[in-house]
């Protein structure tokens, strides 16, 4: 993504970045194939939330997928073969890419229509808020082509739900849809297809507008949280707070509070 915002050039591009009042919408463009990710395109992905994570004019990240579907997952056509060596490449490009969403310190909010199947849903999971339509169909097929689970779905899937359940889906491989999905806590918001992208970014604006360093410093508290102990949080926010109230935001906060009147944060 280029400074300006406009898309980066170079020839057709799979993925696509475009960047609107604080918000950058990360498209995964290949709807002739459902969105389906190829190994390129792994590293086209994690490109782009870097340049999302380091660019300050952005706040808030939409990831969705072109056309009706968010994405039917890996490629099929590339699965197998070149031995233990391309299997491990295959792995290290899918790891760099999930972790580019799951360790993106800005919000991060996936709108879902149409397919969202294997690693598509990992990255859905990694994000912090999933938007889906009420007819999307999820699934982790690993099952039926004879895999284990990839991309952290079975890591992922257990911090939304219980074991048991959890199980029940990768064990089956079936489909989850949008409704389901929400019911199931899999997905915030479960709304008509045609509604999807104008909720997500519903709620990337109220974010776009929100002190930014402030929604960091939670997102890793949160992301913290399941390997700490109660004490350990309790440190970890000691070794924050100091430092937020040295922020702008901060003291726009507190003074819009004194002042009775909307804060102007800036992210800073």
């Amino acid at each position: 993504m280029r400074p300006d915002g406009r898309k980066t050039q170079g020839g057709p591009m799979s993925i696509e970045t475009t960047k609107e009042n604080g918000t950058a919408i990360i498209t995964i463009n290949r709807p002739e194939r459902k969105n389906a990710i190829t190994l390129a395109m792994r590293t086209e992905i994690e490109s782009a939330f870097q340049a999302a994570q380091d660019d300050h004019d952005v706040r808030v990240i939409i990831l969705t997928g072109a056309g009706s579907d968010f994405s039917a997952g890996a490629d099929v056509s590339e699965m197998g073969g070149g031995g233990m060596r391309n299997s491990l490449l295959r792995m290290r490009h899918l790891h760099r890419m999930a972790r580019s969403v799951a360790n993106t310190q800005k919000p991060v909010i996936a709108a879902v229509r149409g397919v969202c199947i294997g690693m598509s849903w990992s990255l859905a999971l990694a994000a912090d808020i999933v938007v889906a339509a009420e007819d999307a169909r999820f699934q982790f097929a690993f099952r039926h082509i004879g895999l284990a689970p990839d991309g952290g779905a079975s890591f992922l899937l257990t911090r939304y739900l219980g074991l048991q359940r959890a199980k029940e889906i990768i064990y089956s491989g079936r489909f989850v849809s949008g409704s389901e999905a929400q019911q199931l806590g899999l997905a915030l918001h479960s709304v008509p297809s045609e509604d999807v992208m104008s909720k997500a970014q519903e709620i990337a604006a109220s974010f776009a507008n929100a002190p930014t360093l402030a929604l960091m410093m939670a997102k890793r508290q949160f992301d913290a949280a399941p390997a700490q102990t109660y004490d350990q949080a309790l440190d970890f926010e000691a070794t924050m707070q100091p430092l937020m109230v040295e922020t702008e935001d901060f003291r726009e906060g507190t003074l819009s509070f004194k002042e009775k009147r909307k804060a102007q944060f800036t992210g800073n």
